[in-house]
């Protein structure tokens, strides 16, 4: 399904409306907004509630930092890189995976931003400069 303009712009002030005055996303306004779309079904309405969905997926995405580690973090380390993120991003939800093919080391997810330092991505950079 393509989603017109007149949906996308709709899709928008939908988004400003589930917005808190501090900038977060207010879940329930979310919902109401949802349900109000799918009872009164609007002219566009499938394509208004999926652009609304994909503007809700990466809002929270934005307020989620997913921390990928080859063995599962101990307390402590959770505590410091929490507090080095929180010092950037204040206000993340904390997402821990555990994925031993990293080797060692870590990759941190915060929104489109991602920062590898994991020894797998290491690695894989060597091979790419030895096979030119």
């Amino acid at each position: 399904m393509k989603i017109t303009k007149e949906a996308q712009a709709q899709a928008r002030r939908l988004m400003r409306l589930c917005m808190a005055p501090d900038g977060r996303l207010q879940e329930d306004t979310v919902r109401r907004v949802a349900t109000s779309l799918c009872t009164e079904k609007p002219r566009n309405y499938l394509a208004i509630l999926k652009a609304l969905t994909e503007l809700v997926r990466l809002e929270v995405a934005r307020h989620t930092a997913t921390i990928t580690t080859a063995v599962p973090a101990t307390d402590t380390e959770k505590t410091a890189i929490q507090a080095k993120l929180n010092a950037r991003h204040p206000g993340l939800h904390y997402k821990w995976v555990t994925d031993p093919s990293l080797i060692a080391g870590m990759t941190v997810r915060v929104g489109d931003n991602v920062t590898d330092a994991s020894v797998r991505t290491r690695i894989q950079r060597l091979e790419k400069l030895l096979s030119c």
